[in-house]
């Protein structure tokens, strides 16, 4: 018997269309986006970070959705977010660095939606620790 015949529960709504709608918003966004004004001209802005809940909307999906189907452990769709969360990184940095985010915010993303952590080292000086013991100590 094979393991399809063994699944438990509603079918997965994934598709090969859904793969290609995915591959399409994570190969779609860059660094900067270009919008033409009433007058024609154009500005160049920065582009939103790509997300999960972006992805999400885009399909029409609930991010539980999306989710569920990094659970089938479907390789494709799981190297899409893999790539959605490498552009995360190359926009923080990017943007974080040339001011295009606002570096609280930058700092933020970067802890919660990569492997970056803030990290703060202390040291003790034991040296200069005294213990004093008065006679009432003395007897414990």
């Amino acid at each position: 018997m094979s393991d399809e015949n063994n699944k438990v529960g509603r079918p997965s709504s994934y598709t090969p269309e859904i793969q290609a709608i995915a591959d399409d918003y994570v190969n779609g966004w860059d660094l900067y986006k270009e919008i033409k004004n009433s007058d024609g001209s154009v500005t160049t802005v920065v582009n939103a970070i790509p997300s999960v809940a972006g992805l999400a909307l885009t399909l029409g999906v609930h991010r539980s959705t999306i989710y569920n189907w990094i659970k089938d452990k479907n390789r494709q769709f799981l190297d899409t977010l893999e790539i959605i969360k490498q552009k995360q990184e190359v926009f923080l940095i990017h943007h974080g660095l040339t001011r295009g985010y606002d570096s609280g915010f930058a700092k933020f993303l970067a802890i919660n939606v990569t492997d970056y952590k803030d990290k703060v080292e202390q040291t003790i000086d034991h040296k200069n620790i005294q213990i004093n013991i008065d006679s009432n100590d003395s007897k414990l």
